[in-house]
């Protein structure tokens, strides 16, 4: 940085400190003016140099003068003697003692382009020391490329050069390294973000209120270079590794091991409260090389599956924390690459299985044909967070091994679990409507009256009855088909079923019946 202390130190000028200013300032550039608001059209630091043309000797405007220029945050005013003025003006020196603005002399020998090209010269000199600096800064950093520097070490290197707070986040957004004040600085003035790989999974977070010089920008190129090289090469997701994951993924899906398991490949890694099962679909080509982007901490639990939904295509499945920031990340990352998601409903680590069969049972409303010939296109996005109480009761008594119970004794259960099924139309009637997927129940506007309730349920098993088939369905209900379709399409909105999905009339015919058996 070019001082001011500099500039008056050079005994070729001869200038001489009539007012001192606060601390040492910095000089950013010169100007000469004889304007007396030059405020509106400085950034600050400058050397205002001027004779005082418009002003007399006790012109109370002076004042008014060094309030701007003050305000401008100039560094200091160079007066010039011997041209309008043989001395400087009192009111002047005064105005800079109250504003606490420097205030110099310039004996007349020297003319203003004098201290101007001095001014230059300082500048040219400071910018050679810090690109100097810079260039051994990067020095250090690119010969570090060369050992086994850990990446905490090479952003200590980055802050200390450039006097900006850094940290390292990986593909899951989790911090891999950083430095001690990055927290407070992102707090403060927020972070830019610099990717260190082609595809965007490990970033480097550059946070600290100012901007960053060109000489600190080059040191934090150079620095981002070295990460990059170092972090590819460190969390590569090879063959082996990703094989490793997938198969403990393939198992955590299944139910096949406990959620501890994880600990096996990552003992720092823990599971949170809540995950969803994802399943993503897509090109081969997409899937695939979605599946090689550089990944970090939960971000790596992904599976391939093997049978491919349809020529062409291929689907994988992919561990996600219930949260809103990671499955944003998820589902963005996944868009990028031209990929169909369907989300699974939350579910605890030990209960992985139900939110994957949740997302396997809306997968087939993903195309098979738009991921290969249609372009552009914007990828679709499911969300399976309906339960889907009747049949998981029935694969929970499956998998306990035991016989059915006796039908008497399962009235009372299974009228609870087709209450949930029916909503409204329920016998036991519910005061809630389930919205479409991935939004909150909202209370129903009104509940049905009985005459209502019953015209929907015979109507509903008209339906099942006539195997689908809506024409045969409202000839034995009597109605135009028009009003069938009415009262199916009031059906589905009640219910938060739809009749187009084996699942739902599955479970909507099994809860009528449970109904019937317990009247």
């Amino acid at each position: 940085m070019a001082l001011l202390s500099q500039l008056l130190n050079l005994p070729d000028l001869g200038l001489r400190l009539v007012q001192a200013g606060p601390g040492d300032p910095e000089i950013s550039w010169s100007s000469t003016t004889e304007l007396l608001d030059l405020g509106a059209y400085l950034e600050g630091g400058e050397i205002i140099l001027t004779t005082g043309l418009a002003l007399a000797e006790d012109d109370p405007r002076w004042r008014d003068f060094v309030a701007s220029l003050s305000r401008a945050r100039v560094a200091a005013i160079g007066f010039g003697i011997g041209v309008n003025h043989a001395r400087i003006p009192p009111p002047l020196s005064r105005a800079a003692s109250e504003y606490r603005v420097a205030l110099f002399e310039i004996p007349l020998p020297v003319p203003f382009i004098a201290v101007t090209k001095a001014i230059a010269a300082l500048l040219r000199s400071d910018e050679l020391r810090a690109a100097r600096a810079a260039l051994q800064a990067q020095q250090r950093l690119l010969d570090g490329a060369r050992s086994d520097r850990d990446p905490a070490e090479v952003l200590a290197s980055i802050a200390q050069a450039t006097g900006k707070q850094l940290a390292v986040v990986g593909s899951d957004g989790s911090t891999l390294a950083s430095t001690g004040g990055f927290a407070a600085a992102q707090r403060a003035d927020g972070a830019e973000y610099i990717e260190l790989d082609p595809a965007g999974a490990l970033r480097l977070a550059v946070a600290g209120g100012a901007p960053a010089t060109p000489e600190g920008s080059a040191v934090i190129a150079a620095g981002s270079m070295v990460l990059g090289l170092g972090l590819r090469s460190d969390h590569a997701d090879t063959a082996r590794e990703r094989g490793r994951w997938g198969r403990l993924t393939a198992a955590l899906l299944g139910g096949e091991v406990s959620p501890g398991a994880v600990a096996i490949l990552d003992p720092e890694l823990r599971l949170p409260e809540r995950l969803r099962a994802v399943a993503v679909q897509g090109t081969a080509e997409d899937v695939g090389e979605w599946r090689r982007r550089p990944r970090t901490g939960l971000d790596r639990l992904i599976a391939a599956e093997e049978e491919p939904p349809a020529p062409g295509l291929a689907r994988a499945w992919q561990l996600a924390a219930d949260e809103p920031e990671a499955l944003e990340r998820l589902l963005a990352v996944a868009a990028a690459h031209g990929l169909d998601v369907v989300v699974g409903r939350p579910a605890t680590p030990a209960e992985l299985p139900l939110s994957r069969r949740s997302a396997a049972s809306r997968v087939s409303e993903l195309s098979t044909t738009a991921p290969l010939y249609a372009a552009p296109r914007v990828p679709e996005t499911v969300w399976a967070d309906r339960d889907a109480p009747l049949l998981e009761a029935l694969l929970a008594v499956e998998r306990a091994g035991r016989a059915a119970p006796d039908p008497a004794a399962l009235v009372p259960e299974g009228a609870t679990l087709s209450s949930a099924v029916l909503g409204p139309l329920s016998l036991r009637e519910t005061r809630r409507i389930p919205e479409p997927d991935g939004e909150a129940e909202q209370p129903a506007a009104a509940p049905l009256t009985a005459a209502e309730r019953e015209t929907l349920r015979e109507t509903l098993r008209a339906v099942f009855e006539a195997d689908g088939q809506r024409g045969p369905a409202a000839t034995r209900l009597g109605i135009h088909r028009n009003t069938l379709r009415d009262r199916l399409s009031r059906i589905e909105r009640l219910t938060g079923r739809s009749l187009g999905s084996a699942d739902d009339r599955s479970e909507l015919w099994l809860a009528l019946r449970l109904e019937e058996l317990g009247r």
